[in-house]
Order: structure tokens, then C-alpha cells, then sequence
């Protein structure tokens, strides 16, 4: 349930817009139409049309004097920015938030920011800070009006207990949200949604049926279908009941593109069908990446220093007022009562030196920890320059020279490591070992995990075992521990260079070209993510005078500015006629795939292996 926070985060955030008093006056009717007109916009998510929309409500309520209702459809401009748009364009109109908001010292606009920063913390996976953020907001909140709702705050803590597996806090939280003042129906709605999601978690079905049944009637009592709320519960409901086919349908109505790969990749698992799961998990990973932005993280990390040195500034200016006002009261101090007064005055201005000096100390850590970070920063810098240099290091960059094997293979990671692989060993003279694959995920736990899988391979590959028993001891061991749930992708091969005969194992990887045409095979399910799994082999009678073109999904997956993909149709055209030998083909492919890009950011790793006997 990890994306389920995104979906939560927005709607509530919006329902926070749509609810906003606006202040009596003749534009309280544009307020709610411009209200509406957002909401219909970003139900259809037309960026095009509800971002206009969105700053036309912000307009209207600053021109009404509706505070409130400002800073809740500012806020909502910029989750949707984060969220569908640009990661460091939202930080940055965060930012712009809370510094708009410190200067006309607005309380509802702090509230706000602090909200936002949790918002945004909790999407980035920073967990612990996006916890201080809402319990921050809800101070605010508490302080300055307590008669409004902070339920949002206390869902967005639902949604952290939630991916920590905390479900007594999940339920304590949803409890809070629910006894808040004033709190609105769809916040209610949410609430029973992790009560619900918690008896679902704990596997306890009676509880959850109860659960659903209360979230029914408090949805009829208010009216309505329950959004994308209504949408995820029923897919759970079904789950709960185990009727697969009918919570697959069901996927379908799920509008946020996260929340519906992520359920069809259970679904699919539980049907035991784990081929199209794969795909979806990787439709999932590939949109959950898209949000740890690291340009987000570090622009995060710069705004959490802007607060702690505001904060600290904050208590400076009051403590040199308090120290103005001292001197005053002791120049027009008389008699007895001004040596009383001044005596404690003078004893209450020592502490607040002495708080000065506590702040002052704290602004020069503050900037001590500014140049760490950035010394820190560079220093992993370079430490992902020595991790890139080791990874190509492991893999093959010399191959056979020989009359009956021609073999080349090329690995360009996206980021400074990456999570393709490839590896080859030759035994005996004519047994050639060899495999390429894709590890879930990018990074740093990317090339990690294809470190250890390159090792495992090269050991299993020297104990003389078959493709399909190499992938079947692969799964074996990766799957025990594996709590972050990587996976890998591979196509294994044995080839005897004597009579061409290949045996093989694709383990959920890319289907291999041979002379130009995808081959027809058992798909297998990726390695390192079902348990106790018996992989399939299978087997080609010879190999000689034919191509064997094998490569990751960075290939046909790879996009151009206009988001159009590199595609299977292009790279079969490509294989389809010669291009000399295994190094000229390998290089032609990456050229085209190159310039089919263009200027567009490489999205993931483009790995290719060829043979040719």
C-alpha cells in the first residue's frame, strides 16, 4: 500500500479546497464554482485546463479575504505539481509557500506548509520527517484554531504507520482523524478506508466485511460513491473474498496509474500467473522510481535547512525585542521599584542572553551542517564515480578470439551504476555459460543486488548445473531475506560449440532475437521473488550460422522527447539483416536506440549481448 498515501494525500487536500469558507461577499458563488470547475478538471486530471482553473480559485480567494481557503488551493497546486508533473518544481512552490507565508506571518499558511512538507516527505519515503512535519502541522493547528479539522494530518500519519506495518497506529491515527471537529465526510470515508486496509493486513476477513459494512452506511449516509476510495476498497473487498477475476476487474476504475500496477501485480500473483505480474510489477516500479527524485531529496534537504535557520532567527529577533524592552523599562523605572523591577529584569535579560547565545550556536551548527552536507554530497559523488568504475569491472570487457565463436556485449547504465548484468565463462573448450540480466529498480541497491547475482551465477555456472537448475538455485537463494522485494530478469544459456546446441532458461526476461525473430518460449517467472519456484528449460538444436541477439528492456523501452517508445517492432527491423559481426551489430543497435532518443534523459540501463557461431 506503499502508493495508496499519493492518492489519499491528494483527494483529501482537495476536499480541504472545496470546503474552504470563504469569507461573506458577492464573490462566495465564484469561489464555489471555481471550485467545482478544479475538481472536475483534476478528475479528468486535464492539467492543461485545472491548473488555470486552480490559480483562478487562489485569485478569487485572496480577493475575498478567504485566508484559509488561499493557502489550501495553493497547497493543492502544488501536490498536484509534485505529484503529476515535476518533483523539484513542487519542492521549490513549497517553498515558495511557507516564505510567502512567514512574511505575512499567516497561521493558516504555516499550517499549510507544514502540511505540504509532510505531504512531500511521505511521497519522497522519507518517513521519519514527514512524521515531524504533520505532528508540526497539528500543533498549529491546535494553537492558532481549534475548531477546524487537522483530520488530513492524521491521515497522512495512517499512511506512514501503514508502510511501517504499525497497525495499532494506523488505528489509533484513524481514530484521531474521526473525533476531530467539523470533520469533513470524505475525511471520514479515509478513515474507515485504513480500518478496513488494517483487518485486511492482518488477514482478519470478518473484521474487514465489518469494516466495509460501516464505510457503506456512513457512504449512504452522506451520499455519493466514495471516489477512489470507493474504487480501492472494492478491488480489497474482493481480494478478501479471493475472487480474483472480479478484483482484476475492478482495477480497471482505479484512476491513479500506481495504485492500479501495484494491485494488478498481486492480483496476478495470487492467480499464479506470474509472467503478466511481473510486468505489472515493473509498470509499478518504473512509476514509483519517478517519485525518488533525488534533485527532489536534495532540494528537500536545502528547504529543511531554510526552516531550521528561519526558526532560529525567529527566536533572535524576539529575544533582541525582549532586550529593547528591558532598557526601556529600566530608564523610566523610579525609586524602590526600579531597583526591584531592574534587578529582575537585569536577571531575566542574563537568560535571555544566554538563549541568544543558545540560538546563536545553533544557527553556527546549522551552517556547519550545510557545508557537511554539500562536502557529503561530493564525496558520494565521487565514491558513485569508484562504485561505477568496480561494477564495469565485473562484467566481461574482453571476449573470445576464435574461428567458431564470435561474442560481444555492451552495458551503458543510466545513472552512475545501473542494474543490468552480463557475464560469460568458457569450459572446457566448448562450453559456453552465459546469461544477461535486469534487476528491479536503479541505483546504488540495484547494482548491489546484480553484484551478488553476478557472483551466484559465475558459482552455479562452475558447478557444471543446467540453465534451469542455475535460475532454480538462483530463486532459492535470493528469495530468503529478501525483504525489499527485488527481483531480476534473466536469460541463462549453455551452448556446446561443437555441435551448436543451446540450452537455455528465460527467467521473465525479454524474449532473445535469433536471425532477426523473437523466440517463441516458456516465460518462467522472474528470479528472487516467489519461493520453492521449479524453473523450465528449454532448448535450440543448433545454433550455427545464426545470430542470437539478447538485451535488456532499455532497449525496446528506451523513449524520446515525446515519449514514444524505441518499441519490438524497430528492433526487430533493425536484426533482420546482417551488420557484420557480433561487436559491429551490438554497436549498430546502440547507435540506433541513441539517436532514436535523442536529447531525452536515458530512462534505464541498455545492455545487449550477441553471438554468432
Amino acid at each position: 500500500m506503499n502508493t495508496l498515501r499519493t492518492a489519499i494525500i491528494l483527494v483529501c487536500c482537495l476536499l480541504m479546497v472545496l470546503t474552504a469558507g470563504a469569507a461573506p461577499s458577492a464573490t462566495s458563488a465564484d469561489i464555489e464554482r471555481l471550485s467545482q470547475e478544479a475538481y472536475k478538471y483534476y478528475s479528468t486530471r486535464e492539467t492543461a485546463k485545472y491548473l488555470p482553473a486552480i490559480r483562478r480559485l487562489r485569485q478569487a480567494t485572496l480577493a475575498a479575504g478567504d485566508e484559509e481557503g488561499y493557502y489550501k488551493a495553493w497547497s493543492y497546486e502544488v501536490l498536484y505539481t509534485f505529484s503529476f508533473i515535476d518533483r523539484k518544481q513542487g519542492v521549490e512552490m513549497a517553498q515558495e509557500v511557507y516564505r510567502y507565508a512567514h512574511k505575512k506571518g499567516s497561521s493558516h499558511g504555516l499550517y499549510n506548509s507544514y502540511y505540504l512538507l509532510g505531504t512531500i516527505r511521505s511521497m519522497s519515503g522519507n518517513l521519519e520527517m514527514a512524521e515531524k512535519s504533520f505532528h508540526q502541522a497539528i500543533e498549529l493547528n491546535k494553537a492558532h484554531f481549534p475548531d477546524e479539522s487537522a483530520a488530513p494530518c492524521y491521515l497522512g500519519l495512517c499512511e506512514i504507520a501503514l508502510k511501517q506495518h504499525n497497525y495499532e497506529q494506523v488505528q489509533k491515527y484513524a481514530r484521531q482523524a474521526l473525533d476531530e471537529p467539523n470533520v469533513l465526510p470524505m475525511n471520514q470515508l479515509t478513515a474507515w478506508t485504513y480500518k478496513c486496509l488494517v483487518r485486511f493486513h492482518k488477514r482478519d476477513s470478518l473484521g474487514f466485511e465489518q469494516a466495509y459494512r460501516e464505510r457503506q452506511q456512513l457512504m449512504q449516509k452522506y451520499g455519493g460513491q466514495g471516489g477512489f476510495f470507493g474504487e480501492l476498497i472494492n478491488v480489497y473487498r474482493a481480494k478478501n473474498r479471493k475472487q480474483w477475476a472480479e478484483a482484476l476487474r475492478l482495477t480497471d476504475k482505479i484512476r491513479y496509474a500506481q495504485v492500479r500496477y501495484e494491485q494488478r501485480s498481486a492480483i496476478y500473483e495470487h492467480m499464479g500467473n506470474y509472467s503478466k505480474s511481473l510486468y505489472w510489477h515493473k509498470k509499478y516500479s518504473e512509476a514509483h522510481d519517478s517519485v525518488q527524485s533525488s534533485e527532489a531529496r536534495s532540494q528537500l534537504n536545502e528547504f529543511d535547512s531554510e526552516l531550521a535557520i528561519t526558526q532560529a532567527e525567529n527566536d533572535a529577533k524576539d529575544l533582541r525585542l525582549s532586550n529593547q524592552q528591558l532598557r526601556l523599562r529600566l530608564f523610566y523605572g523610579v525609586g524602590a521599584a526600579v531597583l526591584l523591577m531592574g534587578g529582575i529584569l537585569l536577571y531575566r535579560r542574563q537568560q535571555h542572553i544566554r538563549r541568544l547565545e543558545m540560538v546563536n550556536a545553533q544557527l553556527r551548527d546549522t551552517n556547519k551542517q550545510l557545508a557537511e552536507t554539500t562536502a557529503a554530497k561530493e564525496r558520494i559523488e565521487s565514491e558513485l564515480r569508484i562504485a561505477r568504475n568496480i561494477q564495469m569491472g565485473m562484467v566481461p570487457n574482453e571476449f573470445p578470439q576464435r574461428d567458431d565463436l564470435d561474442l560481444y556485449a555492451m552495458m551503458t547504465p543510466a545513472r552512475e551504476v545501473g542494474g543490468d548484468l552480463y557475464s560469460y565463462i568458457l569450459q572446457d573448450d566448448h562450453r559456453l555459460y552465459f546469461c544477461v540480466g535486469d534487476v528491479s529498480g536503479k541505483g546504488v541497491p540495484a547494482s548491489l543486488f546484480m553484484a551478488q547475482v553476478t557472483r551466484m551465477f559465475i558459482a552455479l555456472a562452475d558447478g557444471r548445473l543446467m540453465p534451469d537448475n542455475i535460475a532454480t538455485r538462483l530463486n532459492h537463494a535470493l528469495t530468503e531475506g529478501n525483504d525489499q522485494g527485488m527481483f531480476v530478469t534473466m536469460f541463462i544459456g549453455l551452448i556446446d560449440l561443437h555441435n551448436g546446441h543451446l540450452d537455455f532458461c528465460n527467467a521473465g526476461h525479454n524474449p532473445p532475437l535469433l536471425d532477426g525473430q523473437f523466440i517463441d518460449m516458456e516465460p518462467n517467472a522472474p528470479i528472487g521473488l516467489w519461493p520453492d519456484l521449479e524453473y523450465i528449460g528449454e532448448e535450440i538444436p543448433d545454433l550455427r550460422g545464426k545470430t542470437l541477439f539478447i538485451y535488456t528492456d532499455g532497449i525496446n523501452e528506451a523513449e524520446n522527447k515525446e515519449k514514444e517508445q524505441f518499441g519490438d517492432d524497430r528492433l526487430r527491423q533493425l536484426l533482420a539483416e546482417s551488420h557484420g559481426t557480433a561487436q559491429q551489430t551490438s554497436e549498430y543497435v546502440h547507435e540506433a536506440v541513441e539517436q532514436f532518443v535523442g536529447e531525452a534523459e536515458p530512462s534505464d540501463d541498455l545492455t545487449k549481448m550477441c553471438i554468432k557461431l
